[in-house]
């Protein structure tokens, strides 16, 4: 099989965000917000099997403002077919709801979250299911406000002497204010031809953050204050039309919209003292002020035909568009005077062509089961930098073939083999070569010569009695991207830039259960044992070929429960260790996470009390650590992880009503990234 289903109805996860689901379900693993699915951390995210086109903060903020109570289940594709796109290390597909019975219901709901500071959320969702429509709509209003802290020590070198020490207290305070809408509308004009509009958009008119950042050197210290202020919005929306044969054969079209503005102005000022603390040697102030704007265009076709004796095969074509323009203008402030800072300023557009096509085969027969499939992708873009003379073009055809076999020996043992070729793009803000500075001697920029990344993943699995799995994998992934840190020691600055990595290679062994033991209780466990060697560039010591290497371990633990008799009151415990592991050039600390959460329905389901706690001993604070050649720096990071919520939902209409699937959503979305 290459997917787990994770059926979220009638858990205590409901009460949640959709982003919180994610955090606790069976495969998937979320370190500080950052998801990733057997070691990989190039997801595809997908709404009822279209693509979302977002990654990083936005995809965050659409999915923490979509209600929990609207999913029915997670997929986590491990091994994706060949109608998905080739792109990303694994699958992640929430099936949202719609009325199965004709009839209204809605509900209202508000939580409350304390964690560093006070956080809140409110919506609405309303479902209708006529004779020939159904129709959904919601919105979720999100105001919160999360401190994170950072220490950071940078030891400069002349190579292997020490000639600098930099100690830097870092505080981030960021406020956001950010609305989420979705709507979906089907219509069957008879049995057999379906048509289906829906749409998804996320609003934030108010993002900022305040950093402060105090520095200690040895013969100084300067103070770096960053004000930044961001507004997004971004709308998505599709229109699908399918058609069903009676001999069970489906054709289906897509086209799909994405609308993506960004705008951010930024204010920097540092001061620098000697080290009494008492004499101003240097002020330095400047602002930013950048925008990007992105538009995605992609149509879709797939054809599904059945075979005898249980089997299919299936046939797809598609082509997607982006246009993507950004623009920075960066000026210097001096005793009051603004001159502009040419070299910090400019525009760079990007353009982008994708054509896919696929072909699969899946049958059964006996005490085997087969899928086999080969997608192809042409890509052609080009990057116009305003400073530079000559644009960056490229082109490449590449071929990706997925299989999996499986053989049961009978109803209680099953042995299967798979295999996947994939890759992944740059996102379109990694590209960008502009420059986010976090005082005068930090930032963080884009790199328009990022090169995709191909990987090839083969997977060997046992399964005994349907509960207990032991897989193991090996994955090759050349020039994968990561973002390094690179420290110049001659103009004491350190630089955030996302690289291609010359080679990953890793290898493990992972032990998998799911399985309900009581009718109450059901658990979910995996550990793994992997081993990474990582070969990147030392950009820094004339891009000297480098290599990493360790094994590591996670365990993870989710248990699932249901009491009363009228089994209204559930709640899931889960217990989360990761040793100490790679991460591009660095080394990451072990950390350790607790979450708990309990739901209890009142008045036959028209009342919902929830109240969960995540990270209760806040052991997911870490240390990341570089240390090679002349390179010596680390950083302390404590997110605001720690929090308690309480929520109240009431369901109002026919709740009887049950649900199956509902928003749409798709692919190069996923590539609007800011992680800044």
């Amino acid at each position: 099989n290459d997917r787990l289903v994770f059926n979220v109805e009638n858990t205590s996860l409901t009460e949640g965000s959709v982003w919180n689901i994610l955090k606790s379900t069976p495969g998937i693993l979320m370190i500080n917000d950052e998801v990733s699915v057997r070691n990989a951390s190039n997801i595809i995210y997908l709404i009822n099997d279209k693509r979302v086109y977002l990654s990083g903060n936005e995809l965050q903020q659409l999915l923490s403002g979509t209600t929990a109570s609207t999913v029915q289940a997670i997929e986590v594709i491990t091994n994706p077919p060949a109608k998905y796109d080739a792109e990303g290390g694994a699958v992640i597909n929430i099936k949202m709801s719609k009325n199965l019975i004709s009839g209204y219901n809605g509900s209202l709901y508000g939580n409350f979250t304390q964690g560093y500071y006070p956080r809140y959320s409110a919506g609405t969702n309303h479902f209708f299911k006529g004779k020939k429509t159904s129709f959904y709509i919601g919105y979720n209003y999100n105001d919160e406000e999360l401190n994170r802290i950072n220490d950071e020590r940078i030891n400069f070198k002349d190579g292997n002497q020490v000639i600098g020490s930099w100690q830097t207290d870092i505080e981030r305070n960021t406020s956001v204010r950010s609305h989420t809408a979705n709507m979906n509308f089907d219509y069957d004009i008879d049995d057999k031809n379906t048509f289906s509009i829906s749409a998804n958009g996320l609003l934030t008119p108010f993002w900022r953050r305040d950093t402060e950042a105090i520095t200690e050197a040895i013969d100084s210290s300067f103070t770096s204050l960053n004000i930044t202020d961001d507004d997004i919005l971004n709308i998505g929306a599709n229109a699908d039309y399918m058609y069903r044969s009676e001999n069970g054969s489906k054709l289906s079209f897509n086209v799909h919209h994405t609308n993506y503005e960004y705008d951010r102005f930024q204010d920097v000022a540092t001061i620098y003292k000697d080290t009494s603390n008492l004499i101003t040697l240097n002020e330095n102030f400047f602002n930013t002020i950048s925008e990007q704007d992105i538009k995605i265009y992609s149509g879709q076709m797939d054809l599904s035909l059945p075979l005898k004796n249980e089997g299919s095969i299936e046939f797809g074509l598609k082509g997607s568009r982006i246009d993507s323009q950004s623009d920075i203008q960066q000026v210097i402030i001096n005793n009051g005077t603004i001159v502009s800072d040419a070299e910090n300023s400019g525009t760079f557009d990007y353009e982008e062509n994708n054509y896919a096509a696929y072909l699969s085969l899946s049958k059964e027969w006996s005490d085997w089961s087969l899928s086999a499939g080969i997608r192809t992708e042409y890509t052609d873009a080009i990057g116009t930098l305003s400073n530079d003379p000559d644009p960056n073009a490229f082109d490449y055809f590449e071929i990706f073939p997925t299989s999996s076999i499986t053989h049961r020996f009978n109803d209680s043992h099953s042995l299967g083999l798979s295999y996947s070729r994939r890759i992944e793009r740059p996102t379109y803000s990694n590209l960008n070569p502009f420059k986010f500075f976090f005082n005068d001697n930090a930032f963080v920029s884009g790199n328009p010569n990022l090169l995709p990344a191909l990987t090839e993943l083969t997977t060997l699995s046992y399964t005994v009695n349907n509960a207990y799995t032991f897989e193991l994998y090996y994955r090759n992934a050349k020039s994968t991207f990561s973002e390094l840190s690179f420290q110049d020691n001659e103009l004491n600055k350190i630089i955030y830039r996302p690289s291609n990595l010359n080679q990953v290679v890793d290898y493990g062994f992972d032990f998998i259960l799911y399985k309900p033991f009581t009718n109450n209780w059901t658990a979910y466990i995996v550990t793994s044992i992997f081993h990474d060697e990582i070969e990147f560039f030392a950009a820094q010591t004339d891009n000297s070929l480098q290599t990493n290497e360790r094994w590591s371990f996670y365990g993870n633990a989710i248990n699932y429960f249901t009491f009363l008799k009228d089994q209204s009151l559930t709640a899931h415990l889960s217990f989360l260790y990761i040793s100490p592991y790679l991460e591009g050039s660095a080394e990451v600390s072990e950390r350790t996470q607790i979450d708990i959460g309990l739901k209890k329905s009142f008045d036959q389901g028209k009342w919902i009390l929830s109240l969960s706690a995540n990270d209760i001993l806040q052991g997911s604070d870490f240390t990341v650590k570089n240390d090679y050649l002349d390179q010596d720096n680390q950083y302390y990071a404590r997110f605001d992880n720690r929090w308690v919520r309480l929520g109240l939902r009431y369901n109002f209409g026919n709740t009887r009503l049950s649900s199956n699937e509902g928003i749409k959503e798709l692919e190069e979305r996923d590539r609007l990234n800011k992680n800044n």
